[in-house]
């Protein structure tokens, strides 16, 4: 029998090096899944090393917003921070950092998944997870009309006509044939403030379909009657969980998304079925459904996934009507920013503290299946979101949270606008 050469003692160091350096990679990749699925997009990766000193090095986009993101092993830090981009001709806003400053996360000396859990939370904070939102200053404001022009032209117009390109579809674009008023109803997104940039974030367009397809285009106000705020509450969270795993950073997959919305058999999380609660308005309910599946189907088919998934995603994101939706980053922002201030004034519910086993219990029920609670528990729930909101709203912050338009941004647009007008 031939004997096996044994490896070296330096190619045993070879191998460990390796097997390390793909574990750290393999452990970046899970730190920024979050924003991964948040749309943001991989356009480049570096590792580097020196000694027992490595840093992996990712840079991250999503409509021409860009964020460099590092990670260094030896120390556990995470830093989020702008990048120096031109400005290409591909896009008539100029690249920006949807950070107001760079964000340094220590992260724990823990197990990967509490790490991971960690910088989720920190990117929920900072709006990371949600579309974009932009804070004009005040020398600025005259800027929000064009600069609600340019960003429509380099998310939607820009996708709907390499759409139409691709299918060989000619002519103007136009939202005749989807209905009464559909452009209008798009673009009251587009009043919000701060300003929502249109970029394709699943959950957004998740939380889009479900206030358009179920909650306001369709016949369910005519039947509210039949329900309590609490359970049309719940109704809502359930059709966004109904309709969040069928939405993709490529499209919207239309036929799962109906067959979740008009199952016969749909029920809330706390077990009554939709058909038995709402009764004889439960068909005329589920025909309206259909109707407007239909709409955003035919707009598909005219502007192709793309484009549409931009204005479901701007849809989702309107900050007067679903912006602090169960299912967006600021809604668990804002359950965690109330959770920590009713500990602080001792006025967490009574239910909530026997039922749970401290604070950071509390928060993720809350966060994560705020359904499942009992009608007081959920009632306060929704009471503390608001009070979080108008205690920001009276110190001046922004709700959600969004990054203030820089001054060499503000003069780049005036200086570009001015040129357009000569």
């Amino acid at each position: 029998m031939t004997d096996t050469p044994r490896p070296s003692a330096g190619d045993e160091t070879i191998d460990a090096a390796t097997a390390a350096r793909g574990r750290q990679r393999q452990l970046t990749r899970r730190l920024v899944a979050p924003l991964l699925r948040a749309g943001w997009e991989d356009c480049g990766w570096e590792v580097f090393e020196e000694d027992d000193y490595s840093e992996h090095t990712l840079e991250l986009h999503r409509s021409n917003f860009h964020i460099q993101v590092s990670w260094c092993p030896s120390d556990r830090t995470l830093h989020l921070s702008e990048l120096e981009l031109e400005w290409l001709d591909d896009f008539v806003v100029p690249p920006m950092c949807p950070l107001q400053e760079e964000l340094v996360l220590e992260l724990p000396d823990a197990p990967e998944h509490i790490q991971a859990e960690t910088a989720r939370r920190a990117f929920a904070t900072a709006g990371l997870l949600d579309p974009t939102r932009i804070h004009l200053p005040p020398t600025a404001g005259h800027l929000r009309p064009s600069l609600v022009l340019l960003l429509l032209e380099d998310t939607f117009f820009q996708a709907a006509r390499i759409h139409r390109a691709a299918v060989g579809q000619d002519g103007v674009m136009s939202f005749d044939g989807l209905g009464e008023d559909f452009d209008w109803r798009v673009s009251a997104s587009l009043r919000a403030y701060p300003l929502v940039v249109p970029g394709a974030v699943p959950s957004s367009a998740a939380l889009g379909i479900a206030e358009w397809c179920w909650r306001r285009e369709s016949d369910v106000e005519r039947w509210h009657h039949k329900v309590t705020d609490l359970e049309m509450a719940r109704a809502n969270i359930a059709a966004t969980r109904a309709v969040l795993p069928h939405i993709h950073r490529e499209g919207v997959d239309w036929s799962a998304v109906r067959l979740a919305l008009t199952a016969p058999g749909r029920r809330l999380a706390s077990g009554p079925g939709l058909a038995d609660l709402f009764e004889e308005g439960w068909q005329p309910i589920l025909q309206s459904i259909h109707r407007e599946i239909d709409r955003w189907c035919l707009a598909e088919d005219r502007f192709g996934p793309q484009a549409v998934l931009n204005l479901l995603s701007l849809h989702g994101s309107r900050t007067e009507s679903i912006g602090s939706w169960w299912g967006s980053g600021w809604y668990e922002t804002a359950v965690r920013a109330a959770v920590d201030h009713a500990v602080t004034n001792n006025q967490l519910p009574h239910d909530l503290t026997t039922a749970c086993a401290g604070p950071g219990q509390i928060a993720d029920a809350i966060v994560h299946a705020p359904d499942l609670l009992d009608d007081d528990a959920l009632q306060w729930v929704i009471d503390a979101v608001h009070d979080v909101e108008r205690r920001r709203r009276v110190t001046d912050q922004c709700v959600p949270s969004a990054v203030t338009l820089p001054d060499w941004a503000v003069d780049e647009l005036t200086s570009l606008l001015a040129e357009d007008e000569d």
